[in-house]
């Protein structure tokens, strides 16, 4: 059986390295019982390589997006609006307690998209395990045949 895809979308430049290392951290947990897309990051490839990596391998091919709402990103907002609004991608939008989002955030309504504060790593995990276990394969591969 195949692991499920997670693709973890987040700011990375404005962002604190603690923060980043800490989303590092995350992802080497995940990999336990997922397959986690890389992101190209800071210093990797082109503006266009970041570009089609970001949107055309990982929000595409990634059954779950997980997007961790912490720091302003207008790259993260343009991958969530490609994996909600083009992609129907079953997304978690994840935030730290005490931290404030848009109200457009807020205001997401469609019946993949969830948002979730947390406030531990942990938190993190078992809030991402939970949403990956509503969807199965099946469901998701007929919802994103119709789009891709």
């Amino acid at each position: 059986m195949r692991k499920l895809k997670l693709y973890i979308g987040c700011s990375l430049t404005q962002a604190s390295k603690e923060f980043r290392e800490e989303i590092e951290k995350l992802k080497v947990e995940l990999r336990e019982h997922f397959e986690v897309f890389d992101f190209v990051g800071l210093v990797g490839g082109t503006p266009a390589d970041v570009y089609r990596w970001d949107i055309h391998r990982c929000v595409t091919k990634c059954d779950l997006f997980v997007a961790i709402c912490d720091y302003p990103a207008i790259g993260l907002g343009y991958e969530m609006a490609t994996a909600i609004e083009k992609l129907d991608k079953p997304t978690l939008l994840l935030v730290r307690e005490g931290v404030s989002v848009s109200r457009l955030v807020h205001g997401i309504d469609h019946p993949f998209c969830t948002l979730e504060y947390y406030q531990t790593r942990q938190d993190m995990m078992r809030l991402i395990c939970e949403k990956a276990s509503l969807f199965s394969f099946e469901q998701m591969e007929l919802s994103f045949e119709v789009h891709v």
